[in-house]
């Protein structure tokens, strides 16, 4: 045995969980060292990565036509958005159906205070720094929706995080999820995987495609959306 692996073998023995988090970190793809670097930065909004002018490259797009299109094949009286960002998918529920209860969770201070003046209820929640068993006491919390959202969010978290997002967008049994595939690139994307990963890991949560997937993509993908959502979008529902 050479000394390196002795002196790996000694560490992982005295000091397992700083070894393991050493380990992930060593796994990540490019880009890893400037997610760690934005999560010791001060919380100011300066320090943020999804600041002011983030938010305002992304807000483009028909979403009141995403927002018909989702409550045509998935109907809903209330809806939660796990990674809602500035609340527009939200807001144009509420345009399109008043009355549904919805709520946005994300991490972005910035992000919230838009979403919030959109008249979107939000919850301020940074799933890397929440341990797993404090996000289950939330889900219970949060209670039952009818659809649950999750776009373009996952591959911002280290693959160790993605459980706990999946976890809250499981209080639904209708899920509309979208995330980054390999090489789609991005603002600090750590965790971008093919669909089929995805769909992996909604089935072992008891999810299947929904019947109606492949009208809901079609008519994403007549929307002016930026490409990422035709291309990535899938609808999940629980099996039974």
């Amino acid at each position: 045995m050479g000394v390196t692996r002795r002196v790996l073998d000694a560490a992982r023995r005295r000091f397992p969980a700083a070894y393991e988090r050493a380990r992930r970190m060593a796994a990540l793809p490019r880009g890893a060292a400037a997610w760690y670097a934005h999560r010791l930065r001060a919380p100011a909004e300066e320090g943020e990565a999804y600041d002011s002018e983030f938010w305002e490259y992304h807000d483009t797009g028909d979403w009141d036509g995403f927002a018909r299109v989702l409550l045509r094949h998935a109907p809903a009286a209330s809806v939660l958005d796990v990674g809602c960002g500035d609340g527009k998918l939200l807001a144009a529920i509420l345009r399109a159906a008043p009355a549904t209860r919805v709520l946005g969770i994300d991490s972005s201070p910035t992000a919230l205070r838009v979403a919030e003046r959109r008249g979107v209820r939000t919850r301020a929640l940074d799933l890397a720094s929440t341990r797993r068993a404090r996000v289950e006491e939330i889900a219970g919390e949060l209670g039952a929706f009818d659809l649950s959202i999750s776009l373009e969010t996952v591959e911002h978290l280290p693959p160790w995080h993605s459980g706990k997002l999946l976890r809250l967008v499981a209080c639904a049994p209708v899920v509309a999820f979208s995330a980054a595939r390999p090489g789609q690139g991005g603002t600090l994307h750590v965790n971008e995987r093919p669909v089929e990963h995805w769909v992996r890991r909604f089935r072992r949560l008891g999810y299947a495609l929904s019947a109606e997937n492949e009208a809901f993509r079609a008519e994403v993908a007549a929307l002016d959306l930026p490409w990422w959502y035709a291309a990535n979008v899938n609808l999940f529902v629980r099996r039974g």
